[in-house]
């Protein structure tokens, strides 16, 4: 069951965990943070708002930290590991993507739903001709996932357009590994392409669904620190790489490192008065990923359940009834808001 070929390991705690705390991550945080995962092996770190840069609003949630100061900060801390950014077309601009480049992010995960991949052809355009590394992500992948194998005809656009390494993220946490072992090996025969996986822990199989992956012939891995993360959380780090250190082969990451950095990541944010929850998959996680839901919904979808004392289970079968995907947040209060006024 062994492959040989390099896993690279790429840490979306100070990104994706962004959504676990209403996107209150501060400058203390990525600071310290930045400082010991660069000395664990760990090849990539990804910065900012939970739904990417440029994305703090009212509507989704504001950051406590600019971009350009939390890019700045990783950016002179990390010396071994690379620096990535999220960047989701109509979240950010163009002028978010210079501030990216001034501050040296290494990588550009340029991505959004599925469904409308083609709204990401400018900044890949800008990245190409600005000559930085860009990577290509089918956010929601779910949604393509079906009989015509649609996310194929997805990743030949990106691939058209240049791109040469592509992640597939199951943001709703709805994948199981042979969803994984299908979709990646069918990827594989078709593209000379890299591969990456970025999963959620609806299911309770976000490690399985990245094992699985890496052994269908994917490279590239999303992890954070305990799991920390939107919703059910992601793939947990320290976890995994257990998991993959004893079943598939020795990783040249410092595993102690890892150990004391998911012991001491809590008390880091109780330090900052951020008020860190331990990811779990409750029954709303587990609804939310039946619905094909984005996993970013949860804090909202918690926040407006209690304003208007609603059952948060009750919440996400009416919002799963609307199909709302990313980018949609805004529409959460109202399909509650209505909901109290029913009952």
């Amino acid at each position: 069951m062994t492959k040989s070929k390099k896993v690279i390991i790429s840490d979306v705690t100070l990104r994706d965990g962004n959504h676990a705390v209403n996107h209150s991550i501060n400058s203390n945080v990525i600071r310290k943070y930045c400082k010991l995962i660069d000395k664990t092996g760990v090849n990539i770190v990804e910065v900012g708002h939970g739904n990417g840069l440029g994305a703090s609003s009212l509507s989704i949630g504001r950051s406590v930290i600019s971009d350009r100061k939390s890019l700045k900060i990783a950016r002179s801390l990390l010396k071994k590991t690379k620096l990535s950014i999220h960047s989701i077309p109509g979240f950010s601009k163009i002028d978010d993507l210079k501030i990216a480049i001034d501050c040296g992010v290494d990588i550009f995960r340029i991505g959004t739903n599925s469904t409308e991949i083609d709204t990401t052809f400018s900044q890949i355009e800008f990245c190409k001709q600005n000559k930085v590394e860009y990577w290509g992500v089918l956010m929601m992948a779910h949604l393509v996932y079906d009989k015509e194998k649609t996310y194929l005809n997805k990743i030949k656009f990106l691939y058209d357009l240049g791109v040469r390494t592509v992640i597939i993220m199951d943001s709703a946490g709805i994948f199981l590994p042979d969803d994984l072992i299908d979709i990646i090996k069918n990827i594989k025969k078709k593209f000379k392409i890299k591969v990456g996986f970025h999963g959620h822990n609806n299911f309770g199989t976000a490690v399985w669904n990245s094992i699985a992956a890496y052994l269908s012939g994917a490279e590239i891995i999303d992890v954070s620190i305990k799991g920390f993360g939107a919703g059910a959380g992601n793939t947990q780090m320290d976890t995994f790489l257990t998991v993959f250190n004893r079943y598939v082969f020795k990783s040249k990451i410092n595993m102690q490192k890892i150990y004391e950095l998911a012991k001491n990541f809590p008390m880091l944010l109780k330090k900052e008065k951020i008020n860190y929850q331990n990811p779990f998959s409750e029954p709303k996680n587990i609804m939310s990923a039946n619905y094909g839901l984005f996993s970013g919904f949860a804090s909202k979808v918690d926040y407006y359940s209690k304003k208007f004392k609603l059952d948060d289970i009750e919440s996400f079968k009416a919002i799963g009834k609307k199909r709302l995907v990313a980018g949609q947040e805004d529409l959460i209060f109202n399909i509650l808001y209505n909901l109290q006024k029913k009952r």
